[in-house]
């Protein structure tokens, strides 16, 4: 025999089974989602560093453009070789520990600054789907420079981004930290050079 009290609990016991399917189907919704969002493609991330040098800007132009000794500053490649071509268009082979791959020059201000972007399929070797670099000096006066290095990057999921982007950041602080570093070096030691050579040449007339 039904009894009011087994109707009043069948009911609530109804309402407790709604409320759940309700809750799965949010949480499901919300993981769907999650899931959607984390395997598609993030924006472009920038990273930045630069260094005030006083050196005239020709002579900061002169060591930085240098691309085929590129390796010579930068942490961690063992090789850049200039396949073909000058300015924009030029083709540079490079490689690591990890891989090779190429480069192409997309940018070129003679005197300025200079761009490359990695060229997708050539083997490079980490998890990026565009990649580039800038490179540019911008007079601050007669004898003081600043030199800018800017990188550009995309990971090809957002899960990634979330999870590798901070230390993307930490490993470019670093890298860009030693190419400053050696890039000064060899500016102020071109620059005493040229001073050396000047005052010769002042001392012979």
């Amino acid at each position: 025999m039904v009894t009011i009290d087994t109707c009043a609990s069948s009911i609530l016991d109804q309402k407790k089974m709604r409320r759940s399917r309700k809750r799965l189907l949010i949480i499901g919704g919300g993981l769907l989602l999650l899931v959607i969002v984390a395997f598609t493609p993030p924006g472009v991330e920038t990273h930045t560093d630069s260094r005030t040098i006083t050196a005239p800007k020709e002579v900061v132009w002169q060591v930085i453009s240098d691309v085929s000794n590129y390796h010579r500053y930068a942490t961690g490649l063992d090789n850049v070789t200039v396949m073909s071509g000058s300015g924009v268009g030029m083709v540079r082979a490079c490689s690591d520990e990890q891989g090779a791959w190429q480069e192409t020059c997309t940018f070129w201000d003679e005197g300025n600054a200079y761009s490359f972007d990695v060229d997708p399929g050539t083997g490079f070797p980490y998890p990026f789907t565009k990649m580039n670099g800038t490179w540019s000096a911008e007079a601050m006066s007669e004898n003081v420079t600043e030199l800018v290095v800017t990188f550009e990057y995309r990971f090809p999921y957002r899960w990634m981004h979330w999870l590798f982007n901070g230390a993307t950041h930490d490993s470019f602080d670093e890298g860009d930290k030693t190419l400053l570093d050696n890039w000064e070096e060899k500016i102020l030691a071109t620059e005493v050079s040229a001073q050396s050579i000047s005052d010769n040449d002042s001392k012979a007339k």
